[in-house]
């Protein structure tokens, strides 16, 4: 009978064939991906939490003109406010990570770039929405934030770099 099994995977040699070396993106590649992970993830849960929110005000007997004004003002100590701001803080750690894991060096410069165009962004979209102290808050906590998951993605590059080294020789004196 023949070995010749079409659904048996190759036999390889994982020693044979190292991790290769990621290879750095660049840093406008970077900050763009950081900057879609950020802001398009925060849009992305503001309206499904925008949408459960109006379901739950809609059961309540609310009409149609009442769910939109209170959807365009929830308040920001509520249970769905506070919500809001957890998840776009979310989004913000995992927008730096991934900057900081394209770029793979100058990791910190390049996140500081793609958390400041947040931060602009951020002020930019909203102007006149919530008191001033309060949006500088949430400006200022969303480079916080992002500059978090930038330092989460430069440790799993060093990690990732160590892994990739051959080890030294320790029989050597």
């Amino acid at each position: 009978m023949s070995n010749n099994n079409p659904f048996k995977p190759p036999e390889t040699d994982s020693t044979k064939n190292p991790r290769v070396p990621d290879v750095p993106g660049s840093p406008l590649k970077a900050v763009l991906s950081g900057l879609a992970v950020d802001i398009g993830g925060s849009v992305v849960l503001g309206i499904v939490l925008d949408q459960v929110y109006a379901f739950t005000l809609g059961g309540q007997g609310l009409t149609d003109s009442q769910i939109e004004d209170a959807v365009q003002h929830i308040p920001p100590a509520s249970a769905f406010g506070v919500l809001g701001i957890l998840l776009g803080a979310l989004m913000s750690v995992a927008g730096g990570y991934v900057c900081a894991r394209i770029v793979l060096r100058d990791e910190y410069r390049v996140g500081a770039m793609m958390a400041g165009v947040s931060a602009f962004l951020g002020l930019a979209f909203s102007a006149g929405d919530d008191p001033a102290g309060l949006t500088l808050l949430l400006v200022a906590c969303t480079v916080a934030c992002n500059m978090l998951g930038v330092k989460y993605g430069s440790e799993q590059n060093r990690r990732l770099e160590a892994l990739a080294t051959p080890p030294s020789d320790p029989t050597t004196p």
